[in-house]
């Protein structure tokens, strides 16, 4: 994939600066800027030109990292709003969406100078000064709060009359992240550099997909991804596009639905849909 909205850069001082859970992988840094711009674009087509400052929506949030790295990165976010089937991580989203706010660097700075003086870790020095070099590119408005995605009731009301323009989610995969319903580890802080080349994320909101076994078990139902991006796209205007990350070749859609793009980065697939695309608007 050819990148146009997110150039090149050292972006591990964040790593170091943001609070994880351990073992909750969530986006890279560039691929979580680059796919903003893209939805951007989209935004742009349905309206003249520019689209004006946004509002952006995880329904998978976790420990807010997503969320996070945007507000520090992108300039033009109005409202950054983050849910999650499972409130474990929630706090930690908030934390780092404090970064956002005046004085908030300033704030997690101080934070791991007390850090790095108790547990005589260099990183957590190393990520303080970091964190003092942080300037926010926007100062949006923002909000946390838990909500199973295929839940639509509890989404508006957790989402409290926000709209949002762009749904940025990575869907779950991995041992730690799965469909709401599986056993997740409990979120806990990470030491700065701990967590590798990704910081953390939560579990995610949505229905499981029921497996029979043997000859005599129920038919497998369709993907869950398709019942998520349906749930999510039901609370969004039909103008709003929807980004959706997976593992594997493909991120799959309802029968029928045409997509805005679709992206392969790695080992990851990315797909941009409308929102009134999947909901029939």
């Amino acid at each position: 994939m050819q990148y146009r909205h997110a150039p090149a850069a050292d972006r591990s001082a964040l790593d170091a600066v943001l609070a994880s859970a351990p073992g909750r992988p969530t986006l890279p840094v560039r691929l979580t800027v680059e796919l903003l711009g893209r939805a951007r674009e989209h935004l742009a087509s349905r309206g003249a030109g520019n689209p004006g400052p946004v509002t952006v929506w995880d329904p998978c949030c976790g420990a807010g990292v997503s969320l996070t790295v945007l507000g520090l990165l992108c300039p033009g976010i109005a409202t950054l709003a983050g849910t999650d089937a499972d409130p474990a991580p929630l706090d930690l989203a908030r934390r780092n969406l404090a970064l956002l706010a005046p004085g908030g660097p300033a704030a997690r700075a101080s934070e791991l100078d007390d850090l790095a003086t108790r547990h005589g870790k260099e990183s957590y020095a190393d990520a303080a000064a970091a964190a003092r070099e942080l300037v926010p590119r926007s100062r949006p408005q923002w909000m946390v709060a838990p909500a199973d995605a295929h839940d639509r009731a509890a989404t508006r009301a957790a989402l409290a009359g926000i709209a949002p323009d762009v749904v940025l989610a990575d869907l779950p995969h991995g041992r730690q992240t799965s469909w709401a319903g599986a056993t997740a580890a409990p979120a806990t802080p990470a030491a700065p550099g701990d967590a590798g080349g990704d910081v953390g994320s939560g579990p995610h909101g949505s229905p499981a997909r029921g497996r029979g076994s043997g000859t005599d078990g129920p038919a497998p139902g369709p993907p869950p991804e398709i019942a998520f991006l349906r749930a999510v796209a039901g609370v969004l205007a039909p103008q709003a596009v929807v980004v959706a990350v997976g593992r594997g070749r493909s991120v799959p859609l309802p029968p029928g639905v045409r997509a805005l793009e679709k992206l392969r980065v790695g080992h990851r697939a990315a797909v941009l849909v409308r929102a009134g695309a999947l909901t029939g608007r």
